[in-house]
């Protein structure tokens, strides 16, 4: 058969069928301009996705501090080779970006504002140190096979330019099968929900750690409600695994809405 033929028998989309062949999990032989697909080839490969498999192993990181320490000093110096190889590191063996991102990256990040906040650092190395940081999480970030648990948009409100929560964030609910729209930092209310509604969104996230912005994080929430949106308002002190589990809790209602003063 064709392989158009054999990607509806297997119940996926052509260029996908055709990626299969490419990495070596559907067989084929080209005819042609076209590939073939035996019977035998096609059921072989419908029973190795239908069969379980393992969950990945989670690596267990003896010392988080240690690794915290390390980080910090490359993102100091501005070295964004070792730092991007760090935190990918310990992503590929296995732990969790959850725990990645509360273990390592927030800790180092609050030591840093303190920094900051001391006038021991400037400003723009605390900068360059979030962008660092970002560009090692997007690397981190992917969509993963299944059906995703729901459509979710993040940014944060207006007084707001702390981007790297909302990154954060978004890695931590793709690694939960959710897909994002990331729209970065200080989102008007409007613009918030207009995109929300665009894409059929079931989640609004705000994420939120300057105190001063959070008439407008609860005023992003409250249109949210009113579109029967759920909404999640994050708050200086939040943990990424709190709100990922309040973003996979079951809703009571449609117009739910679970906030964070």
């Amino acid at each position: 058969m064709e392989l158009k033929e054999a990607a509806q028998k297997l119940g996926v989309h052509y260029q996908t069928a055709y990626r299969w062949i490419r990495a070596g999990q559907l067989k084929a032989y080209k005819v042609g301009n076209t590939y073939q697909v035996t019977s035998e080839d096609l059921l072989d490969c419908l029973s190795k996705r239908n069969c379980p498999t393992a969950p990945p192993s989670s690596v267990k990181v003896r010392n988080w501090e240690h690794q915290a320490f390390r980080l910090m000093g490359y993102l100091l110096s501005g070295n964004e080779a070792e730092a991007r190889a760090l935190i990918l590191k310990v992503a590929e063996g296995g732990a969790e970006i959850i725990a990645a991102c509360e273990n390592l990256i927030s800790p180092v990040f609050s030591e840093l504002g303190e920094l900051w906040s001391t006038g021991k650092i400037t400003i723009a190395c605390e900068h360059r140190a979030t962008a660092i940081c970002e560009r090692a999480l997007a690397c981190m970030m992917q969509n993963l096979r299944g059906r995703p648990r729901g459509i979710a948009v993040i940014g944060t409100p207006p007084g707001d330019q702390h981007s790297l929560p909302t990154s954060m964030a978004t890695a931590a609910l793709r690694s939960q099968r959710w897909l994002v729209h990331h729209l970065g930092t200080q989102v008007p209310p409007e613009d918030f929900i207009s995109i929300a509604k665009d894409v059929a969104a079931t989640l609004v996230v705000v994420t939120m750690t300057h105190t001063p912005a959070l008439d407008q994080a609860n005023q992003i929430a409250t249109l949210a409600r009113t579109q029967g949106i759920r909404s999640l308002v994050g708050a200086p002190g939040m943990t990424i695994g709190t709100l990922v589990e309040l973003a996979n809790a079951r809703p009571i209602a449609n117009n739910s809405i679970a906030t964070t003063p």
